[in-house]
């Protein structure tokens, strides 16, 4: 039983819904404060100062995304649990609310009001959350086109990073959809993954449950979240859960690179708008080219400093094609880094699940590979610097 004291405010449009919410948050010990509109919620918000907020999203006078982006702008409120309780299943929906501050999404079923009791305890209780700055650096890999080598990039990215800093803790997450890419490259095969880590329930998706069971994979000096592993299992990953899961990642690894293949969505983008550097990468090919321009626009349209673009042309996928010069004509931006061509090598050593570094040493890719690691960690410091 919580003690009276603790006020939880429920701004919802229904006023059948709002009674019955009030009734049983009463039931449990809770002050009620109650308002119809999203208008009326900020003002209770924040003259009244509940300890906790429940929101229907389906509100008539204004967006619930701004309603939450508010709150979390006003430091009355900016603390506070935010609860967005709906009357629909919508994942892109959930996505944009816990993007824009709501510590969880729920949807109004028969076993919704059991979840909220037993969810906001804890919420109340929880640890203040970590400040930007003691989150580890985030990466984001994006490709415009498919066939660039973006995951194993990503995997001999990470695995360079952390066999040069041993004391640097790396992690990968695949979200690669509807089945992952990097458990293939580097030999993962356990049951830990990016459907069953989103199922965790909420107490176990905190940094501490991510520090103790992500799997180190031997030989790579990584350690990974893999993607799901067929496409009925990309289907149960829970999106609006994705970034609360990296957040925790992020909180005790000092690198996370996220893998997104080709994914530039409503479900992505909040993830690379958090993320420190975006590794872009590019094939030599014409249609690559251009559709690498489209995104880098779209990026900066959406708010994306362009320095934290970072393109890298990957010759390893293939030889013939638009130079370097060319290609960076066309986007009208300096591509960072150009992985040399390595013949049939490069898919041989992912066939193989070694390391590129590990089983062609001396290749001049692998060379390249090493210098480009500390090219793309000093870039990302640079950017955190600021």
């Amino acid at each position: 039983m919580n003690p009276p004291a603790v006020s939880v405010l429920v701004i919802d449009p229904d006023a059948a819904s709002r009674n019955y919410l009030s009734v049983m948050l009463q039931k449990s010990g809770y002050t009620v404060l109650l308002a119809p509109s999203g208008k009326e919620g900020l003002i209770t918000a924040w003259k009244d100062l509940p300890q906790a907020i429940v929101i229907d999203p389906a509100l008539s006078d204004m967006n619930a995304i701004a309603l939450v982006t508010r709150l979390r702008q006003d430091r009355r409120t900016v603390k506070v649990p935010i609860v967005a309780l709906s009357g629909r299943e919508n994942q892109q929906e959930g996505a944009q609310l816990l993007s824009a501050g709501c510590n969880e999404y729920m949807v109004k079923t028969t076993q919704a009001m059991t979840k909220l009791l037993e969810l906001l305890p804890r919420m109340l209780s929880a640890e203040p959350e970590v400040r930007p700055e003691k989150l580890g650096s985030l990466v984001a890999f994006l490709s415009a086109k498919g066939g660039t080598g973006t995951s194993s990039l990503c995997a001999n990215l990470a695995m360079c990073l952390g066999s040069k800093r041993l004391e640097t803790r790396v992690a990968v997450v695949d979200l690669v959809l509807p089945i992952g890419s990097i458990a293939n490259i580097v030999g993962y095969t356990d049951k830990l993954n990016i459907a069953t880590a989103t199922a965790q329930p909420p107490e176990k998706m905190r940094a501490s449950f991510f520090k103790d069971n992500l799997p180190r994979v031997s030989g790579w000096y990584l350690h990974i979240l893999a993607g799901s592993p067929d496409p009925e299992t990309g289907n149960q990953v829970a999106f609006e859960r994705v970034e609360k899961v990296i957040t925790a990642i992020r909180e005790t690894y000092d690198y996370v690179f996220v893998d997104l293949g080709r994914s530039l969505s409503r479900i992505s983008l909040p993830i690379i708008q958090r993320a420190n550097l975006i590794a872009l990468i590019l094939s030599t090919d014409l249609a690559a080219v251009a559709l690498t321009k489209t995104v880098i626009d779209y990026l900066k349209n959406q708010g994306v400093d362009p320095d934290r673009i970072y393109p890298i042309l990957n010759r390893a996928v293939g030889l013939e094609g638009l130079t370097k010069a060319e290609a960076e004509q066309i986007m009208g931006v300096r591509i960072r880094v150009t992985m040399p061509y390595m013949g049939g090598n490069f898919t041989l050593a992912n066939n193989r699940h070694e390391p590129v570094v590990t089983k062609f040493p001396d290749d001049s890719f692998a060379l390249t590979l090493a210098q480009a690691t500390s090219e793309l960690a000093e870039a990302t410091q640079k950017v955190r610097s600021r």
